[in-house]
């Protein structure tokens, strides 16, 4: 009764044409799959028998619908893009496949039906703003709805049907250009932003209302999606860096090599079997992942000389300056070898390491150099991975001690920032690709194979001292770190690093007195101290400590021995008055 008393409220004559239908169905459906160039919709004329749109989806019938299989292209390419589902491939391929977008209304629609569709993360482009609704009977291909007003440019648009035409709950009727036939429309997609390896987006399809009578009439509830269907799928193409973690290491502070050889202290790194892979006698070696998503995507980028990753490589804290960073493209599994070496840019094969990412020297590495796979490594990214099956090259990022005698410091992380950049057809060109956003990451940590302890003042005069001492079972090796004040401490020897001073006996102290350790910074590494600094003021009456900037001194203890195991104790000499005492530790975790 209750269904009856609705039918008998609509007009005569709409009543008569829903009666056979009337309220069957529940939702409008869409189906949204890419055929060969020039092929027909699939199961044109046969009419979907179903009040709802099924989960799942076995085929075009009058049972079921066609599996979803929407265009997809790289988010990179989407500044500013029309796409022609008559060509999904866009330029780069001969295939030239179509997309066909149909829609199917479960309940009657009849003629001067006002229908309303609505794109989402797009408008709709070169359609001559036309587009009509076709349907075929199996002999017929014909428009039984167009769009009404302004088309090209909007996102949402008006159809009327067909005065006196009926179209059948179920009826399948194809998007296109053309009346009489079906020639799939275009849309176009412009963004704005940077892209990075989370940029995805979804284009959509919806019709939003559907109702009688030119829209003065009934809503048809089997005329309006409940949901909406995506018709492209917008994803990042390029990944870099990925699945990657922080490589660590321990500059060897010892005069002898993992394998007892002898070497000057602080030129290697600590290697072995155990990390072969990671770390080598001159090498931190970062592996790192590039992924080019080319086969999961119908239209992408192809790279070319002027697309590069524009980059810097910045430390915590000065290396060395011997220290640098190399890319190679190919790692030994057995020996632990890097070779294939790639140039960072046109103009170095190798980078500096900068303090601040504002001042680093900016490199530009061949895009193609990383994203092309030049060792046949293997992709092994499940299919659940949106990486399965994309391109894969593995690459090693390095930092190098490029000098067998050059000395290294430690305590310090490397960052590399990073950014693809595509050059003349970045932002601004037509159509506009969209770089990547600047993003980082952590590459090396690099430590030391002992304690440090920092006395930021002692004094070049008689009695002042450090005393240093070794808890640990074993002997440890001591090397110093000095420098004055100076109005630039990089100028020639005004500091000097890894002044050897022999080894602190298991378990015992050794102590330091400071005109001898200036001595020996003199004897081997030629220190020259101060050049004036910023003071010159008395130090006690002694004459010969008259100017005080020559006997100021910042010292750096590296004691290769757990630094739990290290301590020690600063004295300073006060003439006619109390020594001063300072205890010197590292980042102990001692339970006081």
């Amino acid at each position: 009764m209750k269904r009856f008393n609705k039918v008998a409220l609509i007009p005569a004559a709409v009543a008569a044409v829903l009666a056979g239908n009337a309220y069957a169905g529940t939702e409008a459906c869409f189906e949204v799959y890419k055929v060969a160039d020039g092929a027909g919709v699939t199961a044109h004329d046969q009419i979907f028998g179903g009040a709802s749109c099924p989960t799942a989806r076995a085929g075009a019938s009058t049972t079921g619908l066609e599996a979803i299989n929407e265009t997809k292209i790289a988010y990179e390419l989407t500044g500013n893009i029309d796409i022609e589902f008559t060509n999904v491939d866009g330029a780069i391929s001969a295939d030239e496949d179509d997309q066909h977008i149909v829609y199917i209304p479960t309940t009657d629609i009849p003629g001067g039906t006002k229908i309303t569709m609505e794109l989402g993360g797009a408008t709709f482009a070169k359609n001559q703003n036309q587009i009509h609704l076709v349907k075929n009977d199996g002999t017929t291909t014909e428009a039984v709805a167009s769009s009404d007003g302004q088309v090209d440019g909007e996102n949402v648009i008006t159809f009327i049907t067909k005065a006196g035409v009926t179209i059948g709950a179920g009826t399948r009727l194809a998007f296109s250009k053309i009346s009489t036939d079906v020639e799939p429309i275009g849309i176009n997609i412009k963004n704005d932003v940077c892209t990075s390896s989370d940029s995805t987006q979804t284009v959509t399809i919806k019709s939003t209302y559907a109702k009688t009578d030119g829209g003065t009439g009934y809503n048809i509830i089997g005329g309006v999606s409940k949901e909406a269907q995506s018709i492209v799928d917008i994803s990042a193409q390029f990944h870099a860096f990925v699945d990657s973690a922080t490589s660590e290491a321990e500059v060897n502070a010892e005069s002898s090599d993992s394998n007892g050889d002898p070497i000057i202290a602080r030129t290697e790194f600590v290697y072995g079997d155990n990390n072969k892979l990671t770390v080598q006698k001159s090498q931190v070696i970062f592996q790192n992942n590039f992924y080019d998503r080319t086969p999961n995507l119908d239209q992408y980028v192809i790279l070319n000389a002027d697309d590069d990753l524009e980059t810097t490589v910045v430390a915590t804290s000065e290396p060395g300056t011997t220290v640098k960073a190399k890319i190679y493209n190919a790692q030994d599994n057995t020996s632990g070898v890097v070779s294939s070496q790639i140039d960072f840019d046109d103009a170095s094969a190798v980078a500096n390491i900068g303090l601040t990412e504002e001042t680093a020297t900016v490199y530009h590495t061949d895009a193609n150099d990383l994203f092309t796979n030049q060792d046949n490594a293997a992709n092994t990214k499940p299919n659940t991975s949106i990486l399965h099956q994309a391109n894969y090259n593995k690459t090693y990022y390095v930092v190098e001690n490029t000098s067998t005698t050059g000395v290294m410091n430690f305590n310090y992380e490397v960052q590399t920032n990073y950014k693809l950049d595509f050059g003349a057809e970045g932002a601004g060109a037509t159509p506009a690709l969209l770089n990547h956003c600047k993003a980082s990451k952590g590459t090396h940590k690099v430590g030391v194979n002992g304690a440090v302890l920092k006395v930021p003042y002692v004094v070049n005069a008689e009695g002042n001292f450090v005393r240093v001492t070794n808890e640990h079972d074993e002997a440890a090796e001591v090397t110093v770190d000095v420098f004055g004040e100076s109005a630039n401490g990089n100028t020639g020897a005004r500091k000097v690093t890894a002044v050897e001073l022999g080894q602190v006996p298991a378990k015992s102290s050794v102590v330091y007195f400071v005109p001898k350790l200036i001595e020996q910074a003199v004897a081997q590494k030629g220190y020259t101290g101060a050049d004036g600094g910023y003071a010159a003021e008395s130090l006690g009456t002694n004459a010969a400590n008259a100017k005080s900037a020559d006997n100021r001194h910042t010292v750096t203890f590296t004691v290769t021995a757990p630094k739990d195991s290290v301590h020690g104790v600063s004295v300073q000499k006060i003439i006619g008055g109390t020594d001063r005492v300072m205890p010197v530790l590292d980042e102990n975790k001692w339970s006081q």
